[in-house]
């Protein structure tokens, strides 16, 4: 449980809405991109839907982990993690960069 992890239960509760918050607002933003891509057909949205799409999924991860089960352990769940900003990085990138 979430609790275990932290000192006082205010930062617990500040983690929980935070990740509740962080994927609402990821999911609104590919909404959003796909809205957009729909629009215009622009091919480089898609490379920002894949990446809010991420960003959302890592974060529901993230708080199933850590306040309902512990589904993966913490070395391997952060090293996943850090291929998934990476990789998220990589498509903002591709994003602004590609023609």
């Amino acid at each position: 449980m979430v609790t275990q992890a932290f000192n006082s239960p205010l930062t617990a509760e500040v983690f929980i809405v935070a990740q509740i918050l962080i994927i609402i607002f990821a999911l609104f933003l590919m909404t959003l991109s796909i809205t957009a891509y729909r629009n215009t057909s622009l091919k480089k949205i898609v490379y920002a839907i894949i990446a809010f799409g991420l960003f959302a999924f890592q974060h529901v991860i993230n708080f199933i982990d850590a306040e309902e089960v512990d589904l993966i352990p913490d070395d391997i769940r952060y090293a996943i993690f850090s291929v998934i900003t990476l990789t998220i990085m990589a498509l903002f990138f591709l994003s602004i960069v590609r023609k």
